[in-house]
């Protein structure tokens, strides 16, 4: 059975922007202004820029490879199987656990009506015993829909967009009426509009959930094998869906900015604190006396995260297709049934999703590592770009970056600098996650008895070694979180301005011939097979 194009360029947007606006804009309000007080607004600007030039190099690629899994296939096309399975296993990683983030985000506001859902300790919400049932419950649902069909899953979040579009500028209305002018944004008191000066701004972008809330343009990529017209559709719905969902972010930051009452700063941004902001927005409402935006926002944390968790579902189920697709996994993951659907891949899905629930408790616990898995996933788009210009230049490429090399190592640099701020703790967790999935690739090896046979081709993904270990060295001399504070901000603009040119240089020496990347091209593209059919040929070729 083969994918079935059935969405437009509205659906695919509408997808873009249900899996976007999904819990981030429910709490990264509160938790930016925690970290950047009134300069928030600034690190949404950044991010924006940021997200938008990241999405471009998705649109090359994602247009000339419109296929299931999307990103996951990439670096098997450019470096071959070890490259692919350690940045497929990142990827299926961080969209695993987005459908639980989400589920999460929706029983913590339910908390302030059942209590009995979560316990808090160090004012973090774990989930109770009727806490993982309704958990259950939810990502029952979310498996339901998803095995209906494409075509019904991209019909239903068409209704959860829309309402989540709507419900949040309502919300910026009544917090733009409700404030008492503009007095927070400069509050001497509470260290006036940059209290934590650049890092403070510069922080907010990963731990606070901004670059979470942003994901969710690059949906469309994972659904291209499912799009009309994808050649077109795609950049349109990936482009679009930032610019809107920016536009949301950001009014919504500065109403919730000038709406906070000033007794709730005195003890600084940092110290922001009000009844209910276990549940921020609706909190804030009830603050201000607005009682029915308050439930109107109960209701929308169930709707939004829970609509974006549609799409985190199909998206995750694609991305662990490709990997068994590609030959890592057994290949019964890869069983699409008559409606289209991944039915395998969505199921064992579920089941993992259920167990991301005991690691990671609490919503902005989840976020600021998956953020990280997310830009690392974002950086290696770029290097298979420059790759990819080189190893198939007569490819068909219905759109094409400017000065691609320029263009992509700007993109690069930026994943670079935003997993730099993230700081030691969280670039260590991803290493090691990393390493994980190696000896799970090792392991695979060695039962089939295929290590000597295959060593000679690791080479062409030790950059991706390389390039994680020096982030962690980087992040530990770093001035952001866990950092020995030596490299201190402004001078980490340049340190990591020479690391991206290192590794954009190494990755580019270490890819794979022209001749074994078309094949890989072709056996994907033509969906007989994966890794195990070139294991042979690729043995016979050695890096460049």
């Amino acid at each position: 059975m083969q994918f079935k194009r059935q969405i437009g360029a509205g659906g695919v947007m509408f997808a873009s922007i249900g899996a976007m606006v999904g819990s981030g804009w429910l709490f990264s309000s509160l938790y930016a202004a925690q970290h950047a007080g009134p300069a928030a607004i600034v690190s949404w600007l950044i991010a924006t820029v940021f997200i938008i030039i990241i999405a471009l190099t998705f649109a090359e690629l994602g247009t000339l490879f419109p296929i299931a899994g999307g990103i996951a296939n990439y670096p098997f096309f450019t470096h071959g199987k070890l490259a692919g399975f350690l940045l497929g296993w990142i990827s299926w990683l961080s969209f695993l656990v987005l459908t639980p983030i989400e589920v999460q985000a929706t029983i913590q506001y339910m908390t302030n009506f059942f209590p009995s859902l979560t316990r808090v300790e160090n004012n973090i919400h774990h989930l109770t015993a009727s806490g993982y049932i309704i958990a259950t419950i939810l990502m029952l649902l979310l498996v339901y829909i998803n095995t209906r069909g494409v075509k019904f899953m991209s019909d239903t979040n068409k209704i959860f967009s829309i309402w989540k579009i709507i419900v949040p500028a309502i919300a910026i209305i009544i917090f733009f009426l409700n404030a008492k002018g503009t007095n927070n944004l400069t509050l001497e008191s509470a260290g006036g509009f940059a209290p934590y000066g650049w890092h403070g701004i510069l922080s907010a972008l990963a731990v606070a959930g901004i670059v979470f809330s942003f994901n969710g343009f690059q949906i469309g990529i994972m659904m291209a094998a499912e799009t009309k017209d994808p050649q077109k559709n795609i950049p349109k719905a990936i482009i679009g869906s930032v610019l809107l969902g920016a536009l949301l972010y950001i009014l919504l930051q500065i109403s919730f900015l000038v709406a906070i009452p000033e007794e709730a700063l005195k003890n600084g941004w940092s110290g922001l604190a009000f009844a209910g902001d276990a549940g921020p927005l609706a909190g804030l409402a009830v603050t201000l006396g607005v009682v029915w935006v308050a439930y109107m926002l109960y209701v929308d944390a169930i709707v939004s995260p829970l609509g974006a968790g549609i799409v985190y579902a199909a998206s995750s189920s694609r991305v662990l297709y490709a990997l068994s697709a590609n030959g890592y996994i057994p290949e019964q993951i890869k069983k699409i049934d008559k409606k289209g659907i991944p039915i395998t891949s969505v199921w064992v899905n579920f089941f993992f999703g259920m167990l991301a629930f005991l690691p990671f408790p609490g919503w902005q616990g989840m976020v600021a590592f998956l953020s990280s898995t997310m830009i690392a996933g974002y950086a290696i788009v770029p290097i298979c770009i420059v790759a990819l210009r080189e190893q198939q230049p007569d490819l068909h490429r219905p759109f094409r970056l400017p000065m691609h090399k320029l263009f992509c190592l700007v993109a690069f640099y930026i994943c670079n600098l935003m997993l730099f701020w993230s700081g030691w703790e969280i670039m260590s967790k991803l290493f090691i996650a990393v390493l994980v999935g190696f000896f799970i690739y090792l392991s695979r090896l060695i039962y089939r008895k295929e290590v000597k046979e295959n060593i000679s081709t690791w080479k062409n993904a030790s950059w991706i070694f390389v390039y994680l270990a020096g982030l962690c060295v980087l992040t530990k001399f770093g001035s952001f979180e866990g950092g020995l504070k030596i490299i201190t901000v402004g001078y980490d603009f340049i340190v990591l301005a020479a690391f991206s040119i290192l590794i954009m240089y190494l990755s580019q020496r270490t890819k794979l011939p022209s001749e074994m990347a078309e094949k890989n091209i072709e056996l994907i593209l033509s969906g007989h097979g994966g890794i195990a059919e070139v294991e042979i040929q690729e043995k016979s070729y050695s890096v460049n």
